[in-house]
């Protein structure tokens, strides 16, 4: 690698060959950028679709699970309301007998006070005795009577919690139909979700691939710049050994920088660095005036020509 004076350097950097390099790696740097961008984008696009897909799914086999679960429990009161309807049956047959017999009862009752009525010219003793048949009577009645209502009341209770059972079937019915429905839906979107991220990854492959052609017109790019224009190409500089002092180096920033070094950087200026820190102390140039005296060509002309009387014969 030749070292070259700073006016040599200036004298790259201000070709229109440079120009023409440096803008279409300026370009193409920017190109990179906005690619990577979009390719992290789609990243987490893909990311985000996978995660709801996956949670839309989980969330359509829970319903299908609660679908279930409303059957089971409709079965399973189905069955009770069955029992209970077997049950009010017995319960209905047995109101019925009580109820004969609680008239029979009342029929009793009504003759025995129809005698005990008619028998106020009997004998003390007779009237006595059917007025003691006639309380016997109705306290058979009434004991049996209130055992008729009872066994009505369990009727009633049997036919509300029977209505009640069946009222619950048919909502848990209608839960499980729906409860699948949404399942059904839930499939949907999941699979919706499942062909936007297919979408997505593909795109996001695309600009994967865009990616690397980029780099590698980059790359080639920096590899062209070696023979072109005689430097050392790095990831964010060229470099140019300082013929002035060979302890130090220019180097030149192909972007921008505001921060990250130890002083703000400019694209395309010429910067100093030593060879031992590099870019990790960057100096700007020196002031015109303290640029050495050996730039101004008289060292140029001790190399080409030798010193005075060396040629003679």
């Amino acid at each position: 690698m030749k070292a070259l004076w700073l006016r040599e350097v200036q004298a790259i950097l201000g070709r229109e060959d440079f120009l023409k390099w440096w803008q279409s790696l300026v370009d193409l740097e920017q190109k990179l950028a906005a690619v990577g961008s979009r390719f992290d984008e789609l990243l987490a696009q893909v990311n985000l679709m996978d995660f709801r897909a996956e949670f839309t799914q989980k969330n359509a086999i829970d319903s299908l699970y609660l679908a279930g679960e409303y059957e089971d429990t409709a079965a399973q009161l189905l069955a009770e309301a069955s029992e209970i309807e077997n049950k009010s049956y017995e319960a209905v047959a047995n109101f019925e007998s009580q109820r004969i017999h609680v008239s029979d009862l009342f029929s009793r009752m009504g003759a025995l006070e129809h005698n005990f009525l008619s028998a106020q010219t009997e004998a003390r003793e007779e009237r006595e005795r059917l007025e003691k048949e006639l309380r016997e009577a109705t306290v058979v009645y009434e004991r049996e009577n209130a055992r008729k209502l009872s066994l009505w009341e369990e009727v009633e209770q049997m036919w509300a919690r029977s209505l009640d059972i069946n009222l619950g079937v048919s909502e848990r019915r209608v839960k499980s139909k729906r409860a699948r429905r949404e399942a059904e839906r839930l499939f949907k979107e999941a699979e919706q979700h499942k062909h936007s991220s297919k979408a997505l990854q593909a795109e996001a492959t695309e600009a994967e691939q865009k990616q690397k052609e980029i780099q590698q017109a980059i790359e080639d790019l920096r590899t062209s710049a070696r023979k072109l224009f005689g430097c050392l190409v790095g990831e964010e500089f060229l470099y140019w050994p300082r013929r002035e002092n060979v302890n130090e180096v220019y180097c030149v920033p192909i972007n921008d920088h505001a921060e990250g070094f130890n002083i703000e950087l400019r694209a395309k200026n010429i910067y100093l660095i030593s060879r031992q820190r590099g870019v990790e102390f960057i100096e700007p140039l020196p002031p015109a005036g303290d640029v050495p005296e050996e730039e101004d060509g008289r060292i140029d002309d001790f190399f080409r020509r030798g010193r005075p009387g060396e040629n003679a014969v």
